[in-house]
């Protein structure tokens, strides 16, 4: 992660641990972990002992033992008309509003965005922020951090920090999104029940940070058909290395008709992810997106340091939509004829991700490796000619003319993209974030005396936020020079005639 952590309210924890422990989650003194806090990590599990891989660390139920109440916040509880948040599904349903939320979104990405489920879970947070301390996660939203560093909580001047990111247009589309399911949202759900959702604390902002909440800390649940909150389990920080969380659905394992009893004897556990833990070392779990600017956009870290220990961590998309455009009208019309992007498993919207992460305990994908096969395979599809005869495969090399044109292609796609991140250079950037990384409160200097050119106030922002920003378009920079870089030597050593 970053080199310094959000704030923690360690009394706010222990007051969570106390009440996971009234409703039968094991946190006591024979439980496997302690919580504790670090600069680095902010809050973080701790082994009390030696443990096996795979030996058990954390088990949350989904019911009480003491009331049969929920102890997860899911999307279903939310949606119900009876239990703590029957508020919130009742004016759902009365409302109608459900069903104009956005739904599924981004289907291009590797982690499509649910906003109808975010949306639903994020209005239930801040029903329980909002309802004082008779709310029954008033524990849990206390302990929640309000300091958020997903890009959704950015302003405009943070993002400009990521100068030709992608994700700073992705962050901004996502804020968008989010003021419009507010509006959807609202006053609906005030004129559905005025006593409740008519207080003026439901602002936007209050949505906001619930929504970048949920993103970052909130679990799909296939098994359990629903996205959930899990107080405890959500107190492990992400490591690669790591084991993700599973679904135990005990007893509800013979339900069957998807009704609110299939929660009841289900839990989510987490365990010792490879080689073990010995008594001391920081338990951790696998849940965020192993590139920086993917954990950034939505989780709020990176990871730091990689680059140095030459382990992939980036990872952005390309689109090449504009080959496709640039073809003449004879190209474009033989690759519709041939039906070749069907035909060779190529996705409609030409948007392919790149990436130097190689996997765990693997060092950094170089040059060429960091194009994923269905970007070669688009590419080998673009540089087809009407004349050229239909391969029986694009996965490997084409003929020479033809391998030629796709990696052109390919170029042109990545020269674009690095246009973007001219303000700046690698070399700069690199002796920058080493300067932000030994002085972790340092003013952006560049911009702080741009801005006094201009005749403005010095521009400041938030040291940690910028020190992220600089170092997730630095690993950008980098990684669109190495395959180009690449490319030039491919060319160079294989001539075509």
């Amino acid at each position: 992660k970053t080199n310094t952590a959000p704030p923690v309210d360690g009394y706010a924890i222990g007051a969570l641990l106390s009440w996971l422990r009234t409703h039968g989650v094991d946190v006591g003194r024979d439980a496997t972990t302690v919580f504790g806090v670090s600069k680095t990590f902010g809050i973080g599990g701790v082994a009390v002992r030696d443990m096996d891989e795979g030996e058990v660390i954390f088990t949350l139920p989904m019911r009480s033992t003491r009331d049969g109440g929920p102890i997860a916040m899911t999307t279903r509880d939310a949606l119900a008309r009876d239990g703590p948040l029957a508020e919130v599904g009742r004016a759902l349903a009365s409302s109608g509003v459900i069903e104009r939320l956005a739904g599924v979104l981004e289907r291009d990405y590797e982690f499509p965005l649910d906003s109808t489920s975010t949306s639903a879970l994020a209005l239930a947070l801040m029903h329980q922020v909002c309802g004082g301390k008779s709310a029954r996660w008033r524990a849990y939203c206390d302990a929640l951090p309000r300091d958020v560093d997903s890009l959704l909580m950015w302003t405009d001047d943070e993002l400009e920090a990521l100068q030709g990111s992608r994700l700073r247009t992705r962050a901004i589309e996502r804020r968008e999104l989010v003021q419009r399911e507010y509006d959807v949202l609202f006053p609906a759900l005030a004129n559905a029940n005025p006593e409740v959702f008519g207080d003026e604390r439901f602002t936007p902002q209050l949505f906001r940070w619930a929504y970048a909440t949920v993103l970052a800390r909130a679990f799909m649940l296939p098994d359990l058909k629903c996205m959930a909150l899990l107080p405890g389990i959500d107190l492990y920080n992400s490591a690669r290395d790591a084991d993700k969380c599973t679904v135990d659905l005990g007893a509800s394992a013979d339900a069957s008709d998807g009704g609110a009893n299939d929660l009841d004897g289900a839990s989510v556990t987490l365990a010792v992810g490879v080689g073990g833990a010995d008594a001391g070392d920081q338990l951790f779990h696998d849940y965020a997106d192993h590139a920086s600017g993917g954990a950034l956009l939505e989780f709020g870290f990176v990871y730091h340091g990689d680059y140095e220990r030459g382990i992939g961590s980036y990872a952005m998309d390309i689109s090449l939509e504009s080959a496709f455009e640039a073809l003449d009208a004879a190209s474009r019309e033989s690759l519709i004829d041939r039906d070749i992007f069907a035909k060779f498993n190529i996705r409609k919207s030409l948007t392919f991700e790149i990436s130097n992460v190689a996997g765990v305990y693997k060092s950094a994908l170089k040059g060429l490796a960091c194009v994923k096969p269905e970007m070669m395979r688009a590419a080998r599809a673009l540089a087809l000619g009407p004349d050229d005869i239909e391969p029986s495969s694009l996965d490997a090399p084409a003929p020479p003319t033809i391998e030629r044109r796709a990696l052109d292609i390919i170029a042109t796609a990545l020269l674009r993209e690095r246009e973007r991140y001219t303000e700046t250079s690698v070399t700069a950037d690199a002796e920058l974030l080493a300067h932000m990384l030994k002085n972790p409160n340092a003013v952006d200097a560049a911009k702080s005396a741009k801005a006094k050119a201009a005749s403005k106030p010095p521009v400041r922002r938030h040291p940690r936020r910028f020190t992220m920003a600089l170092e997730v378009r630095l690993g950008e920079k980098r990684l669109l020079d190495d395959i180009l870089d690449d490319i030039r030597a491919t060319v160079a050593r294989e001539p075509v005639a």
